[in-house]
């Protein structure tokens, strides 16, 4: 294929060679300037192969199962962070290296954010934009500069159209989608359960540190935590003093991501070793942990999702007991989860 650069020299070749024909020293150029012009370009995959600053991405998307997606007809908006994004986000991630960035099993999900799986976005407007990972990035745009933010911020450097959509291309940092522990401390609802976190020294469990380990949490609102401090007579100072309270959280997280729709009658283990929980659903579809009501929906994070307790499960607990779970603390987690799902679903301008 004939770049505008070479059909110049060919016009000029022609110029100083074929002076008795002034025809051809038109025409070719012409000719070579349209076949350039009309030239089709290549499908996202094909663009990020071929291209000497996204050799990670590459290695990244190809690893994940991902890179034949982004050939497929699309269309799809995918933000291309270059090698260099990728090295200056490894301590965001507390990587030493690209080789541990992708050993983590979030990798997927990482990759995923920068995909919008629908539609060819250009230009990038403020707003929100759908991901494959199915959680939203803000977009922001400040005069000429264009950045999307999740847990991280990536700056807009370039663009580049493709045959089945456009790679916006960042040079500063890849685009990582919002943990568990951020959504969580975002929400509001869930105070007590980040203080015993950190006081457990189980915090960063949640964290985009975490190696990637994905996780699904059946997490306990400050109302479920205040109904169990009255229901066992204790302070709070007592709940965090006790040699038992990394048992009684990991009680409510189970390895791997449980979405609600995957969910059925079954035992699940939990972190606390040992120790299962029974998970079951209705005719409706609503859960139950242990015969407690998941409240609202399920809100996504980037390394697992949450589902919203109105109770504290207690591993100690004889399992004919039925964990305590006032009204307050009922209609406290509804709002907790509606809060959430609102905090990951807000629309300011939908990109679509």
């Amino acid at each position: 294929q004939a770049s505008i650069s070479d059909c110049s020299l060919y016009f000029l070749s022609s110029k100083l060679t074929n002076k008795s024909q002034p025809v051809m020293r038109l025409s070719l150029p012409l000719v070579c300037f349209f076949q350039s012009w009309t030239a089709a370009a290549d499908n996202i995959d094909k663009i990020i192969t071929d291209s000497a600053d996204h050799t990670t991405l590459e290695t990244a998307l190809t690893q994940a199962g991902l890179l034949a997606t982004l050939g497929g007809a699309g269309p799809f908006t995918v933000i291309a962070p270059t090698d260099a994004a990728f090295t200056a986000s490894l301590a965001d991630l507390g990587a030493a290296t690209t080789a541990d960035l992708l050993a983590r099993d979030d990798l997927a999900e990482i990759l995923e954010y920068h995909v919008h799986p629908t539609a060819k976005v250009d230009p990038l407007e403020a707003g929100t934009i759908d991901t494959m990972q199915m959680m939203q990035a803000t977009v922001t745009v400040q005069g000429a500069v264009t950045k999307v933010t999740g847990a991280t911020e990536a700056t807009i450097s370039s663009k580049v159209d493709a045959d089945n959509g456009v790679l916006h291309v960042s040079t500063d940092k890849i685009l990582l989608p919002k943990p568990i522990s951020t959504i969580a401390t975002e929400n509001g609802s869930f105070g007590v359960l980040l203080e015993a976190l950190t006081k457990a020294g189980l915090a960063e469990t949640f964290g985009l540190k975490n190696e990637g380990r994905l996780y699904t949490v059946f997490a306990p609102t400050d109302d479920a935590f205040n109904a169990y401090l009255t229901d066992k007579n204790i302070t709070k100072e007592d709940l965090l003093n006790d040699a038992n309270l990394g048992d009684i959280l990991k009680y409510h997280v189970v390895a791997g991501r449980k979405l609600a729709n995957e969910i059925q009658a079954e035992e699940v283990d939990t972190l606390h070793t040992g120790n299962k929980l029974t998970l079951a659903k209705n005719t409706d579809g609503a859960v139950t942990v242990n015969g407690v009501a998941v409240s609202g929906q399920e809100v996504l994070a980037g390394n697992g999702v949450i589902h919203v307790l109105a109770s504290v499960l207690d591993p100690t607990a004889d399992s004919t007991d039925t964990p305590t779970t006032t009204a307050a603390a009922s209609e406290a987690s509804g709002c907790a989860a509606a809060a959430l799902t609102a905090a990951a679903a807000a629309v300011v301008v939908r990109l679509a």
